[in-house]
């Protein structure tokens, strides 16, 4: 008989780990639902939990409580639950979700002595006599008429443990989107689902995907997974929004210039785009460098001048700008670094917007790393939004732990796509940005080749 289990957690990835942990990576989803509690405390907002059901074929039906959830200092305990004439294990974690919805449970019981109100199930499960079980260990049994379980006996380490655990949870803010109405994944698209949230997909942005997916099928295609995962690849490539790569024109200078903050790869990235212009197209092109805050940055940049045999100069204001470009006449192809600017130093960026309009940019690139957080990433492209920012590149992709990433930063940010770096090697690890390969990427379809 398949034993079926219900997992809450604070979000939907969170409540997919307890279930593997607890029930093994065999559990099959039977349903999931979002759950709204009022707070203890009317000022706080309401709490959103994730409830996810699963069941798996085989019952275990004695699990000691070590191995559930082991506390070195602390001997065994085994909670056990007897349930008209069934008997399971009661896990610790099993026992703080009841505990969580006791202590929010509306109903509410009589003040305590130290004045929290508890509800009258917790206040038997707390103040409950003492009973062994037929092995001399504690028991946790569920009362005859609230089917309710009422704790007996228990390690301090271990119930300390527990309610801290209980406070993490009752802290936790709500990351879950309700959509309104029916706000439930379809269960024939929960696969594609979980593989979005395994992917590091924000879980707003999994669920916006999932429901997109689900209005543009008919209810027979639901179960069609190989078109919805089709669907939802094409509605994933829509959110890129794609720049053109920079293309030299021969008889025509192109200024382009790289700006962002400190440590995002800008010089790296600039070497790539030049040894890739230079030694594979064949472009004639120089550099300009005002990075002048880092020495070993100026030195690192005129070393892969003199390998890739390039004029290379360093400026550090806008006359020293005008003429270095006017030295560099006759080529098609000018790159601009620039030193990393704090986006909260308003006068440095202005700086820098100076030093551009003398160069008479033709475009700007935004450098990003995508190791950053969204928030730390939107404030960055607001403040360079100054400089007059054409398009993003974004760095790291190598060290992500998702590529989930990737399509947060293109939702959320206002700039376009121009190119993805992979890796540190010089001229192999960048690429163009193109939105079927960022998509594949995202999904999962295609691997980076690091």
């Amino acid at each position: 008989m398949a034993e079926i289990r219900t997992f809450r957690a604070s979000s939907m990835q969170e409540a997919m780990r307890i279930m593997r942990r607890e029930l093994g990576e065999e559990a099959v989803v039977v349903n999931t639902r979002s759950i709204v509690q009022r707070r203890a405390l009317p000022f706080l907002k309401p709490k959103s939990e994730v409830e996810v059901t699963a069941r798996v074929a085989k019952v275990t039906r004695s699990v000691s409580a070590e191995k559930m959830n082991p506390v070195a200092t602390a001997p065994s305990l085994t909670l056990r639950v007897t349930e008209a004439e069934d008997s399971r294990v009661l896990s610790p974690s099993q026992l703080a979700e009841h505990l969580e919805r006791e202590l929010l449970e509306p109903n509410r019981g009589a003040p305590s002595d130290d004045g929290i109100e508890l509800s009258p199930s917790l206040e038997r499960l707390i103040t409950a006599p003492i009973t062994k079980s037929s092995g001399g260990k504690p028991n946790v049994a569920y009362s005859d008429k609230t089917n309710i379980p009422v704790l007996s006996q228990f390690e301090p380490a271990a119930l300390n443990q527990r309610l801290d655990s209980i406070q993490r949870m009752l802290e936790s803010l709500n990351k879950a989107r309700h959509l309104g109405g029916d706000s439930e994944v379809p269960p024939e698209l929960f696969q594609l689902y979980t593989e979005l949230l395994d992917s590091d997909v924000e879980e707003e942005l999994s669920r916006d995907l999932i429901f997109r997916v689900r209005r543009h099928v008919k209810p027979e295609q639901l179960h069609d997974h190989d078109y919805c995962k089709s669907l939802l690849t094409g509605l994933v490539e829509s959110d890129f929004r794609v720049a053109s790569p920079i293309k030299p024109t021969p008889g025509r200078r192109r200024v382009v210039a790289l700006v962002g903050p400190t440590g995002v790869g800008k010089t790296t990235t600039i070497a790539k785009l030049a040894a890739n212009f230079r030694l594979r197209d064949g472009i004639k092109m120089g550099l300009v460098t005002v990075d002048t805050y880092r020495v070993a940055a100026v030195e690192q940049l005129r070393t892969y001048a003199e390998i890739i045999d390039l004029p290379m100069k360093v400026v550090t204001s806008p006359l020293e700008m005008r003429r270095a470009l006017d030295e560099l006449v006759g080529l098609d192809l000018v790159l601009i670094d620039t030193g990393g600017r704090s986006p909260r130093d308003e006068l440095k960026i202005q700086e820098l917007k100076t030093l551009l309009a003398e160069a008479q940019v033709d475009e700007v690139h935004l450098v990003l790393s995508l190791m950053a957080g969204i928030s730390n990433l939107k404030s960055v492209c607001d403040k360079f939004a100054a400089a007059n920012t054409t398009a993003m590149i974004l760095t790291k992709l190598d060290e992500a732990a998702g590529m989930g990433s990737l399509l947060t930063a293109a939702r959320k940010l206002p700039l376009p796509v121009s190119y993805l770096t992979t890796g540190q090697d010089v001229p192999d690890d960048i690429e163009s940005a193109n939105a079927c390969r960022m998509a594949r990427l995202v999904l999962g379809h295609e691997k980076l080749e690091t």
